[in-house]
C-alpha cells in the first residue's frame, strides 16, 4: 500500500499547459483532459490492491504489451498494458488501447483535485480460460467513498471494447474496483475530462504509404489525379523538396515520429522483425515522439492505420504510447474501413482536442485501385500519355486517385463539423516508389521487381510530399519552404507551431515554425541522411552519395540477372538530376567522391557499438598479423591504420592482414546491431595466437572460439589494455547502453585479482 500525497496547484499547471503561443488565442470553453489515469500509476499517492506480482497474469493472450511507458518497476508493469483485441477477423481489425489492468477483485485509488469531471473510457474483458469467450464481473466507481457508478457484466463477449461514460463530482478520492470470481478487466484509455478555457488546435497527420511527390498536381503532375490534396496544398505551408529518412516504412516512420534516425532508436533498418535486443534498446530510455509529447500536453492521441510497425504485439513494431490504435490488416479492404472509422472518430471527438495519425496503405503495392478510379484516371490522362506508363504505374496512378478521394471524404467531414479551421493538417508520405528502368540495380529482396521500395536511395524512392495547413489561430508569413528538407523536421515544427517547449529534447530535425510565422529566412537542410536495408545515403543540393554496408555490395539489374559489385554510388544532381551516371566509377568523379566521403564520415549519423582490437608490438622489425572476425551483429564500418589490408569481407565476417612494427596498433570496427557475440582467430607470422578478451582480459587458447557477450563486453578501457602482450578484443556496448556503476568497476578490479590467482587471467 502507498501513502497519499496531495498535489497542489494542479489547476494552475493545467491552466499553463492550456496556453500556447498563437498569434490569435481564440479561447473556447470545452472538455480537456485533466487526468490521464494510466499516467497516475507512477505517483506514490496511487493505491493499488489485488494486482498480483506475476510475470504474466494472462500468458495465453499474446496481443499485449505491458508497462512500456508507465515508468513502473518490473513487478508492477502489468498494471498498465497496451491491450489489443481482434474485433473484426474479416478485415484483421486489431484495436489497441492503453489500459489499466484489473485482476479479479482488484482496485485502484487516485487522488484527484476537487471538481466536476466526466470519465470516458472503454472496458474489455478476458476469461481466465482461453477457450471460454464469455466473462462476467462488476465494475464499481466510488467518489470519496460513495458509490456513484456500477456496471455488471454477465456472459459478456470477450475481446470487445465497450464504451463507458459517467459524470463525477469529486472532492479528493477516486476509487475504481473490479469484482469477479476469475475474469479480468482492461479499462482502456481511462480519462477524466474537465471543462476549461483553452485553445488547442487539433493535429491531423495524414501519411500516405509509397506516395511519390511527383504524382501530385501541387508538385507538378500535369493531370488532376489528386484534386482534394492539391486544394489543401494551396491553403498550406508547402515544402518544395522534402525527403524521407528511410526508404521503406519502418525506418522512415520511426524516424519522423521521433526526429531521430531509426537505427539510433535501436530499431535498425534492415528487416521487419523487432528483435528482443532492439526492444531492450528502444524501451531502455525515454523515446519522445509526436504521440507521447502531444499526449503529455493534453491531447487525446489516436492512430488509424494499416501499419503493424506501431504495435508492439506484432513482433515487428513498438508501442509509441498512443491512447488508441485502430489497425486494419486486410489489404484492399483497409482503405475504406480506415476512412470510415476516421470520419466517425472526428464526429465523436467534438471540441475535445486530439492528435490523429491517419495512415493509408494505398498506393502501396500490389496497386489494386477500385475499377472506377482506374477508369477516372484514364479519362483524365490522354491515352498516348497513359499507355506509355507500364501497367504497375498505371495502377499506381489509379490508387493515387483513390487515396485522394478517401482523404477528401475526411476533409469534408472536418469542414462539416467545423473542425477544419481549428486543425493543423499535415500530408506527407513515408517513402516513394522505384519505377525507372535505369534505376533497376536493386537487390530485389522483397518485391523481386523494381516496382517497390526499400532497396535503393534514388530520389524517386525517397522524395515525398509535405505540406502543412495551419489553423486560423496561426498566421503564416510564407506559403513555401524552398530547397530540400527532411521529414526529421516534422516533429519539432509541429511542436513549435503549438508553442510546446522543446528545450528538454534533442531532435535531429529543424524547427521551421519560427520562420513560418515571421519574416525570418528559413534555415537550410544542407545534408539529408537516409537509411535503408543495409545501405544509406546523404543528399545535398549538389550531389547524392550512396553507400552499402560491407558484405552487401552485390546488386543485380534484374532478379535473375548477373550480380555485380556496387559498393558506392555518386551522382551530380546539378548536371544529372535523374541520377543516371554513377560518378564513383568514373575518373571525373574522383574529387567529388572524396568530398562526399568526407561529408559522410564527418556526419557520423548513426550511433554504433564498436569492437576494439589492440595488436601488440612486434619483437622483430616487422610482423605480419592476420585475423578473422565473425560478428553476430554484422559489420558496419572500420576505423583503422593505413597499413590495414582487407582481404575479404561479408555481412558478418572480416578477414584482414596488417604489418605490425615496434608500436602496438588499435583498430575499431562498428557493428550494425548491438549483438555482442562473435568468433575470432589471430595469427602472427603464420602461427596461431591466443588472445585476451573483454574487461578482464581473460585469455583463451582456442584459435576459433565462440564467446558470448558476457565475456566480450566492456564499457571502459580494460585494465592492462596498454601493456598487453597478446591481441586483445572487446565490444564497448556504447550504443546498446550497457554501463557499470562505480561500485561495479571497483568490484571488477577485485574480481580480476581473484581470477588471476585462480589462473584464469595471465599477465
Amino acid at each position: 500500500m502507498r501513502f497519499f500525497c496531495f498535489r497542489k496547484d494542479i489547476f494552475f499547471l493545467l491552466f499553463v499547459l492550456s496556453f500556447f503561443s498563437f498569434q490569435c488565442k481564440e479561447q473556447i470553453n470545452a472538455p480537456a483532459i485533466a487526468y490521464d489515469l494510466v499516467k497516475e500509476l507512477q505517483l506514490p499517492s496511487t493505491i493499488v490492491t489485488g494486482i498480483p506480482s506475476t510475470l504474466d497474469p494472462l500468458a495465453y493472450h499474446w496481443k499485449k504489451n505491458p508497462g512500456r511507458h508507465s515508468h513502473l518497476p518490473i513487478e508492477r508493469k502489468w498494471e498498465n498494458t497496451q491491450m489489443t483485441f481482434n474485433t473484426n477477423k474479416s478485415i484483421f481489425l486489431n484495436h489497441s488501447l492503453d489500459s489499466l489492468y484489473f485482476a479479479p477483485n482488484s482496485s485502484y485509488t487516485f487522488l484527484i483535485q476537487s471538481g466536476e469531471y466526466e470519465l470516458r473510457s472503454l472496458a474489455g474483458l478476458l476469461n481466465q480460460n482461453e477457450k471460454i469467450k464469455k466473462a462476467k464481473g462488476t465494475l464499481v466507481i466510488e467518489a470519496d467513498g460513495i458509490e456513484i457508478f456500477k456496471k455488471s457484466f454477465s456472459d459478456t463477449d470477450t475481446e470487445t471494447w465497450i464504451s463507458l461514460n459517467t459524470k463525477l463530482k469529486l472532492k479528493k478520492v477516486l476509487t475504481i474496483s473490479w469484482n469477479s470470481q476469475s475474469d479480468h478487466l482492461f479499462l482502456g484509455e481511462p480519462l477524466l475530462y474537465l471543462h476549461q478555457s483553452h485553445f488547442k488546435p487539433n493535429v491531423i497527420l495524414i501519411v500516405i504509404d509509397s506516395a511519390r511527390k511527383d504524382f501530385f498536381g501541387s508538385y507538378g503532375f500535369p493531370y488532376q489525379i489528386t484534386p482534394n490534396m492539391d486544394t489543401l496544398a494551396k491553403e498550406s505551408v508547402f515544402f518544395e523538396n522534402p525527403f524521407s529518412n528511410g526508404n521503406w516504412t519502418k525506418p522512415s516512420m520511426m524516424s519522423f515520429f521521433h526526429s531521430e534516425y531509426s537505427s539510433n532508436l535501436g530499431l535498425g533498418n534492415s528487416w521487419f522483425t523487432t528483435k528482443p535486443y532492439q526492444r531492450k534498446v528502444y524501451y531502455g530510455r525515454e523515446r519522445p515522439n509526436i504521440a507521447s509529447i502531444l499526449r503529455k500536453n493534453g491531447y487525446y492521441t489516436k492512430s488509424i492505420m494499416n501499419n503493424v510497425f506501431f504495435l508492439d504485439y506484432t513482433t515487428v513494431g513498438v508501442d509509441l504510447d498512443f491512447h488508441n490504435s485502430y489497425q486494419v490488416g486486410m489489404d484492399i479492404l483497409d482503405t475504406k474501413a480506415l476512412t470510415d472509422h476516421a470520419i466517425d472518430f472526428v464526429d465523436e471527438m467534438g471540441e475535445r482536442p486530439f492528435f490523429l495519425h491517419f495512415n493509408l496503405n494505398t498506393p502501396h503495392a500490389s496497386y489494386s485501385p477500385p475499377p472506377e478510379d482506374l477508369q477516372k484516371v484514364k479519362s483524365l490522362i490522354p491515352p498516348e500519355v497513359f499507355y506509355r506508363y507500364e501497367s504497375p504505374v498505371q495502377r499506381y496512378i489509379g490508387e493515387m486517385h483513390y487515396t485522394d478521394r478517401e482523404v477528401g471524404r475526411l476533409l469534408q467531414t472536418l469542414k462539416k463539423s467545423n473542425q477544419y479551421d481549428n486543425s493543423i493538417i499535415i500530408v506527407t508520405g513515408d517513402h516513394g516508389e522505384l519505377f525507372s528502368p535505369h534505376h533497376d540495380y536493386s537487390y530485389h529482396f522483397i518485391m523481386k521487381t523494381r516496382f517497390g521500395h526499400g532497396e535503393t536511395h534514388y530520389d524517386e524512392e525517397i522524395n515525398v510530399p509535405l505540406f502543412i495547413k495551419l489553423p486560423k489561430g496561426i498566421k503564416s508569413t510564407k506559403s513555401k519552404i524552398e530547397g530540400q528538407s527532411s521529414l526529421l523536421s516534422l516533429l519539432p515544427t509541429i511542436l513549435g507551431l503549438l508553442g510546446i517547449d522543446q528545450s528538454s529534447y534533442q531532435f535531429k530535425g529543424i524547427d521551421y515554425s519560427k520562420c513560418i510565422v515571421s519574416n525570418e529566412d528559413c534555415p537550410k537542410d544542407k545534408i539529408i541522411y537516409t537509411e535503408g536495408r543495409m545501405s544509406e545515403s546523404i543528399r545535398t543540393p549538389f550531389y547524392k552519395y550512396i553507400r552499402r554496408y560491407p558484405g552487401f555490395t552485390t546488386v543485380k539489374r534484374t532478379f535473375d540477372g548477373e550480380p555485380h559489385t556496387m559498393r558506392e554510388e555518386l551522382y551530380d544532381l546539378q548536371k544529372d538530376p535523374e541520377e543516371k551516371f554513377n560518378l564513383s566509377i568514373l575518373p571525373e568523379g574522383v574529387s567529388l567522391l572524396e568530398k562526399a566521403r568526407f561529408d559522410f564520415q564527418k556526419g557520423r549519423f548513426l550511433n554504433r557499438n564498436q569492437i576494439h582490437l589492440r595488436l601488440p608490438k612486434c619483437q622483430l622489425p616487422v610482423c605480419r598479423d592476420m585475423a578473422t572476425l565473425v560478428v553476430q551483429g554484422s559489420i558496419y564500418d572500420w576505423h583503422s591504420p593505413s597499413q590495414l589490408n582487407i582481404v575479404g569481407s561479408s555481412a558478418k565476417t572480416l578477414n584482414f592482414d596488417i604489418e605490425v612494427g615496434g608500436k602496438p596498433l588499435e583498430i575499431h570496427f562498428d557493428t550494425v546491431n548491438p549483438e555482442l557475440e562473435g568468433q575470432f582467430r589471430f595469427y602472427r607470422n603464420g602461427q596461431p595466437l591466443p588472445y585476451r578478451l573483454g574487461k578482464w582480459g581473460i585469455e583463451t587458447l582456442f584459435v576459433n572460439a565462440t564467446l558470448s557477450k558476457e565475456f566480450i563486453l566492456s564499457d571502459r578501457i580494460p585494465l592492462g589494455w596498454e601493456e598487453t602482450d597478446l591481441p586483445w578484443i572487446y565490444n564497448d556496448g556504447s550504443f546498446s547502453g550497457v554501463s557499470e556503476s562505480n561500485l561495479q568497476k571497483e568490484m571488477g578490479k577485485e574480481v580480476k585479482k581473484i581470477l588471476e590467482t585462480w589462473g584464469y587471467i595471465h599477465e
